[in-house]
């Protein structure tokens, strides 16, 4: 029994952030995912802490199919941990790594609803600042669930810091500003959602390099390969749209994700 009401069932996965836990709460009688906080993103550090809690209190009033819901933050015997929606399924990162590149049509279902989950979040004034196909869920119907919004700021804090030898967080998503410790806004989730919508189409990243170094080189001052030219399959259009929404400067990218989503219904 964890923290006295939760029946801990099997661990779903395990990543820089910490371990998933598929578990089933006593109390409300349902099965939920428990998110185990790896010590070192937090390392005592009250403030830390206390924006955790901030956070998930913003993140617990985004309410949207396309958004896994969160619970609640705790802390037991030592460790902090936050509960969430349990949905079965598998990451766009596992079915890009399964099929390769996806179909014009797939990709646009998944940037579609992924359009459709920042576009609340962001009226709630919730950034989510670690979009990547890892976080984001198809299940069984293929509706998508974007994970982690409100624990995904602590990567922000320690990327690309190698802690037990293991490297948190990672460049190829973060937006120019985000890369450059600047404030962000919603446009850098959009940035983000650039990233995974190439990858999704062309079956790599806009960029890729050796080393981070490397990586935010070529982020920063690089313009990567219009993604027509690497799939014959792909529209115009919508070529045009991903190198639009990979933009170096906010200004350059859509105005918002309601934005984002008009202009992937126009290609629908």
């Amino acid at each position: 029994m964890f923290a006295g009401r939760y029946e801990v069932l099997r661990t779903v996965g395990t990543g820089g952030m910490g371990v998933v836990y598929k578990a089933h709460d006593r109390e409300l009688g349902e099965d939920v995912a428990i998110k185990m906080l790896h010590p070192d993103l937090l390392n005592g550090d009250g403030t830390a802490i206390q924006r955790l809690k901030a956070e998930t209190r913003l993140a617990r009033r985004i309410s949207h199919r396309n958004v896994v819901r969160t619970h609640d933050f705790g802390e037991w015997q030592g460790a902090c941990y936050v509960t969430m929606e349990f949905v079965e399924g598998i990451t766009v990162r596992q079915l890009i790594e399964t099929r390769g590149p996806l179909g014009v049509s797939a990709a646009l279902a998944i940037a579609t609803q992924l359009a459709d989950a920042l576009e609340v979040a962001h009226q709630q004034g919730v950034i989510h600042r670690d979009i990547k196909p890892q976080n984001l869920l198809l299940d069984a119907d293929g509706v998508l669930k974007v994970m982690d919004f409100g624990v995904a700021r602590l990567v922000e804090h320690t990327a690309m810091l190698t802690q037990a030898g293991m490297v948190v967080g990672t460049p190829a998503y973060m937006s120019p500003e985000q890369l450059l410790a600047e404030a962000v806004d919603g446009r850098s989730d959009l940035y983000s959602a650039g990233v995974v919508l190439y990858e999704c189409l062309t079956g790599r990243l806009p960029f890729e390099a050796n080393s981070p170094i490397s990586l935010i080189a070529k982020v920063l001052h690089d313009e990567p390969a219009p993604p027509a030219t690497l799939n014959a399959d792909i529209p115009p259009a919508l070529s045009a749209l991903v190198l639009r929404l990979l933009g170096k400067r906010p200004d350059d990218r859509p105005h918002g994700a309601g934005d984002l989503a008009r202009l992937l219904a126009q290609l629908g």
